[in-house]
């Protein structure tokens, strides 16, 4: 038994509709087994590599937002003793 066996793959009919040729290469894999499971194989590590680019700008434009809560956060609790001076 193989390590690759482990990983679920898309099904059939998801990888032909959504793998690109260069990739799927239907003429040779839909007659080839073993040359079918590499060709998920390497579908399945391109999705995974665009996944984790995504992944690390999410994390980024997060890390972006929070700064900007925290810059808020500070502007918004300075308010409140100007606003009591105002007051008095």
């Amino acid at each position: 038994r193989s390590k690759h066996e482990e990983i679920e793959l898309v099904s059939l009919e998801e990888f032909y509709s959504e793998a690109p040729t260069d990739i799927s290469r239907p003429d040779i894999t839909l007659t080839e087994p073993h040359q079918q499971t590499l060709a998920r194989l390497d579908w399945e590590l391109e999705q995974r590599k665009r996944l984790a680019e995504r992944y690390k700008e999410c994390q980024t434009i997060k890390e972006k937002i929070l700064k900007e809560i925290e810059v808020k956060k500070e502007y918004l609790s300075s308010l409140q003793p100007r606003l009591n001076s105002i007051m008095q």
